[in-house]
């Protein structure tokens, strides 16, 4: 089954109207899929649909972004000091949830689970991951009590899962002949070469709604905005 597939029947499943589906729903339709890839979709999901709703109220407190921040460099690295720096942000969530339960909880505590996934021997806390997401966005909706916009809270995280496990075919090949100057009033696309004053020369290698990511010639990346089309 492709994971396409998988997406659209996780999309179908009918979850509780508080909590959404379970942790055995995401383990069974998405288990099988690479682990690190896994890893960076539930790290893109939360810093898609959570942080921001975190740093909207508490601007200064960075503990999930750093949690984030080192799950990802423990992907990148594999070392024990990547290591280390993931399991101390993870404690910082727990603290940072424990401060702020009954509102804003779920989001560290997502953000927690990516750091605990870092050299886990299952992917548990990647499916306590995207629970706390639902959760999470579910509690929104119900405080406003706009109910009628349910059906989008799983819409919205497997499009974000998407972004990672299965992202969109490069477009139509790119018809300048060199790079063209970085703009964030331009619209960009995968493959697309560009120039930036600061960054040097660059390489579309994704382009989502209002941001992409690139290349840069050290082999880092960087996150850019841009007009969608």
């Amino acid at each position: 089954m492709s994971i396409e597939e998988r997406l659209t029947r996780l999309a179908a499943l009918r979850g509780d109207p508080a909590k959404g589906i379970p942790t055995t729903a995401w383990q069974t339709n998405l288990d099988e899929c690479d682990r690190d890839q896994l890893l960076r979709a539930a790290i893109e999901t939360v810093r898609t649909l959570m942080i921001p709703e975190w740093e909207s109220k508490r601007k200064d407190d960075r503990r999930p972004q750093t949690a984030l921040e080192t799950a990802e460099a423990w992907l990148a690295s594999r070392s024990a000091d990547a290591l280390a720096a993931a399991k101390t942000a993870a404690k910082d969530c727990t603290a940072a949830r424990n401060e702020t339960f009954g509102t804003d909880h779920r989001i560290p505590e997502a953000a927690r689970a990516c750091a605990w996934a870092a050299a886990a021997k299952d992917n548990t806390h990647i499916w306590e991951c995207l629970q706390a997401i639902e959760e999470d966005l579910l509690a929104r909706i119900a405080l406003v009590a706009e109910y009628h916009r349910v059906p989008e809270v799983r819409k919205s995280i497997l499009a974000a899962l998407r972004k990672v496990l299965a992202p969109a075919p490069v477009e139509a090949s790119v018809t300048e002949t060199g790079p063209v100057p970085y703009s964030a009033s331009g619209h960009f696309v995968v493959g697309q070469k560009l120039t930036h004053p600061k960054f040097g020369n660059l390489v579309v290698t994704a382009a989502v709604d209002k941001t992409i990511d690139v290349q840069l010639e050290d082999g880092s990346t960087k996150r850019l905005a841009h007009k969608p089309k």
